[in-house]
């Protein structure tokens, strides 16, 4: 759960806000999904369709929890990029991530770092609600362009209807933010998605979608 019990801090106007301790936000994240988080990640990777030789992108690694599950099915012929804002996040996720994944300071609404079509899937869990709400359809369209034709997409973030336990100050404000970003599939779809699922896990709601391939 991004943002719990963690130092937080509002990056450049327009970039979204900055997260900090993020091992702590780990153990609070835990709580909150009641035991369940290992079995809800996974959930997210099999909706994500990786597969061995994948290039994947995280967008919002943070410590790379999923990232290092994507890089295990993406396998030693695939790769695994994790992207986040927060410097000291990246340096944990790359003293702990696997030889095919690799980790970046960067923001979903710029990912000039990467050239078009660059990935074959493209996955952003508990992330797209930092994005700041005149921006969200921005980072959709940048993570449209370097999804390959073809490739897919998987956005999974709270579910505004479930209830989170209030564990911290933060967490009210943070299933307001997930409320406010609007419909994923919609999102998805402004951007050029055709999107294929839509529904829920515990306590997170997720979109599916590919990004089509050029018509002959």
């Amino acid at each position: 759960m991004h943002g719990a019990l963690r130092r937080t801090h509002a990056g450049p106007r327009g970039k979204g806000t900055t997260l900090d301790r993020f091992r702590l936000n780990a153990l609070v994240t835990s709580i909150a999904f009641r035991g369940r988080r290992r079995r809800v990640y996974r959930g997210v990777v099999a909706l994500s369709g990786t597969g061995p030789g994948d290039r994947v992108l995280d967008v919002g690694s943070s410590s790379g929890y999923l990232a290092r599950m994507l890089a295990a099915e993406a396998g030693p012929s695939g790769s695994v990029t994790g992207i986040d804002p927060s410097e000291s996040a990246i340096a944990y996720a790359r003293r702990r991530g696997p030889a095919n994944a690799s980790f970046l300071a960067a923001v979903a609404q710029d990912l000039s770092a990467f050239p078009d079509g660059f990935f074959d899937v493209v996955a952003s869990t508990l992330a797209i609600h930092h994005v700041p709400a005149r921006r969200r359809q921005e980072a959709f369209a940048e993570m449209y362009r370097v999804t390959r034709p073809g490739g897919r997409l998987l956005v999974a973030d709270f579910d505004p209807s479930r209830r989170v336990r209030p564990l911290h100050p933060g967490a009210a404000r943070s299933q307001r933010a997930a409320a406010a970003a609007g419909p994923l599939d919609e999102l998805a779809a402004g951007s050029g998605y055709q999107v294929v699922q839509r529904g829920t896990l515990p306590l997170l709601r997720y979109v599916a979608a590919v990004r089509p391939e050029p018509r002959a």
